[in-house]
């Protein structure tokens, strides 16, 4: 078991490495990104303003170009993703000068010695050499300077780029920032990640508790009324879609009753009474689908061994029915549900965007949606590389609850 962990653990990083470059591959070659927003902007404006007025939006070449410096676009694809990733320097800070008649220009950057505080660095072109020193004349490592010029550029003044390279990745637990909020999308994350917890812990933990034991309830009372009557709700539920359900359910109980709040969920400010309060009606809407399903797993899991021979031959042993059905059969009978646990962990977790969308719950699934609706894409690959984390860790997770649950499958070579 333990090489098996270890062997599917050393797995982890190329299959995670696997999905975040085809997601980022997308990222580049879907339209609606910052670059077209800009352009987008500057056309509107342009639509809307006046003779007297001034054309506004960040959408001159050189704006362009520090647009496309800060998301890396004027990277190839390949360095713009291991930049992404952490294994190649980017450019940590930087900004740009024109040069005066006497080849020099100053540039005012933030002191990475002095973190809060501002620094100038003059720089001086001799011949086609580029120079970098502080004002008092010393020089400055880790700076570097470099022509930046623009295509069909008005100004005739050189345009240079200053810049400092740093180690900035997801492997420093660095994701970049929002290009909607400018904030980082690792502090987007952590805002929200309590909230969808919140909500996909109680869902995995209440599927599992009551979805199990009314599927045993239900298969050792096969074909009588509990049996027929819970199976044509179930039926029911699990054909009604989840934000349909959301939607009739805050329309009957939140607005016309008034017994539940209609929106929103203010982690912070509330009580855990008040948390509660939020939490059960989107709590129904999200786990209703998977409840149904595992009950339904665990009755049919159930009556399949029971009828197995295994069965038999532990009554004529003489085998009280109870301990044949809950230490043989329902063991084995977990096994389909063992199987699952780990992809519903991360399902759980990472939210459901449509649950959060209908009652404006700010977790994950609701960043996650506003982050495609706005082709924010720095917080879509944050988005991503936990759900694939969350989704390549459950799957071992899964493969540990088979081997816990059925002692006979070992995880060894021969196997």
């Amino acid at each position: 078991m333990r090489d098996y962990v270890l062997r599917r653990l050393l797995l982890v990083p190329l299959t995670f490495v696997g999905i975040t470059f085809v997601a980022f591959c997308f990222t580049r070659f879907v339209p609606g990104g910052p670059i077209e927003q800009a352009l987008a902007e500057r056309q509107q404006a342009d639509r809307k303003r006046t003779s007297a007025a001034r054309p506004s939006g960040p959408a001159s070449p050189e704006e362009l170009d520090n647009l496309r410096r800060r998301y890396g676009f004027d990277r190839s694809l390949v360095e713009a993703y291991a930049i992404w990733l952490g294994v190649m320097p980017g450019p940590a800070d930087w900004t740009t000068v024109r040069l005066d008649k006497d080849g020099k220009a100053e540039a005012e950057v933030s002191d990475d010695l002095n973190p809060g505080q501002s620094l100038k660095l003059v720089v001086v072109q001799n011949k086609q050499a580029l120079g970098l020193t502080t004002v008092d004349g010393k020089s400055r490592a880790g700076w570097l300077a470099k022509a930046a010029p623009l295509p069909d550029d008005a100004e005739k003044a050189p345009r240079i780029l200053v810049y400092r390279q740093a180690y900035a990745g997801l492997l420093q637990s660095q994701l970049g920032d929002s290009t909607t909020s400018d904030k980082p999308v690792w502090d987007e994350i952590k805002s929200r990640l309590p909230i969808s917890a919140w909500f996909g812990g109680w869902s995995l933990l209440l599927a599992y508790a009551v979805s199990i034991p009314l599927g045993v309830a239900k298969a050792l009372k096969r074909d009588g009324w509990f049996d027929r009557g819970s199976s044509q709700v179930l039926f029911v539920l699990y054909s009604i879609p989840g934000f349909i359900l959301a939607v009739a359910m805050l329309q009957f109980l939140c607005f016309q009753l008034g017994w539940f709040p209609t929106k929103g969920f203010d982690w912070a400010h509330l009580s855990w009474a008040g948390r509660f309060h939020h939490t059960i009606v989107p709590l129904a809407c999200e786990m209703i689908g998977a409840f149904t399903a595992l009950t339904l797993f665990t009755r049919n899991g159930l009556l399949d061994n029971l009828a197995a021979d295994y069965v038999r031959t532990a009554k004529a042993k003489g085998l009280s029915h109870g301990r044949i059905v809950f230490v043989h059969a329902l063991r084995n009978s977990l096994i389909p549900l063992a199987a699952t646990f780990g992809g519903n962990l991360g399902f759980f977790l990472t939210g459901s965007f449509l649950i959060e969308v209908t009652f404006n719950i700010p977790g994950l699934g609701l960043l996650g949606y506003d982050s495609l609706v706005h082709r924010d894409f720095p917080v879509f690959l944050g988005l991503l590389t936990l759900s694939s984390l969350a989704m390549l860790i459950g799957n071992i997770v899964s493969d540990l609850c088979v081997a816990a649950v059925d002692p006979r499958i070992r995880f060894d070579k021969s196997a």
